[in-house]
C-alpha cells in the first residue's frame, strides 16, 4: 500500500508540476495571472502530501507487545497478554487486533492488497502471539 501511494503522490506532483508550468503557455484563451501556475503547483504539492498520509500506519512486534501507528494517531503499544486473537476476516480491508470485549483495533499496516505480503505479516504475528500465551 505504501509504494501505491508513493507511486500516486508523484505521480499527481508530475502532473500538477506540468499544469502548472504549461498553464500561463497554453491557457485557451483564459485570463491567467501570474498567481493561477503557483495555486496549481501549491495544490499539487498538498495532494501529494495527502496521498503520502498512506505510507504512515506502521506495525512493530515483539514477543512482549504489538506497537502500531496509524494514519493520523501516534504509537499505541499493546501487550500480548490483552490480544484474544490476531484476525483477517475475509470481509475486511486491514488486519485487527481482537481484544476483550469484542473490542477491536484495526492494524492499517497490513492491508489486503499487500497479497504475499500481508499473508507473511499474519503468519508472524499469529507466531509471536502463540509464542506470548506460552511464556
Amino acid at each position: 500500500m505504501a509504494r501505491a501511494a508513493v507511486a500516486l503522490a508523484c505521480v499527481v506532483f508530475a502532473a500538477f508540476t506540468i499544469t502548472a508550468i504549461l498553464l500561463p503557455h497554453d491557457s485557451g484563451g483564459a485570463n491567467v495571472t501570474a498567481s493561477d501556475p503557483v495555486a496549481v503547483f501549491v495544490t499539487g504539492v498538498l495532494l501529494s502530501c495527502l496521498a503520502l498520509v498512506a505510507t504512515r500506519p506502521r506495525l512493530h512486534a515483539d514477543v512482549d507487545a504489538i506497537r502500531v501507528r496509524s494514519f493520523f494517531t501516534t504509537w499505541r503499544e499493546i501487550p500480548w497478554d490483552v490480544v484474544v486473537q490476531v484476525e483477517f476476516p475475509s470481509s475486511v480491508r486491514f488486519a485487527r487486533l481482537l481484544l476483550p470485549g469484542e473490542e477491536t483495533i484495526p492494524l492499517y499496516a497490513i492491508a489486503r492488497m499487500d497479497g504475499a505480503r500481508a499473508v507473511a505479516a499474519m503468519r508472524g504475528l499469529r507466531a509471536l502471539h502463540a509464542a506470548a500465551r506460552i511464556r
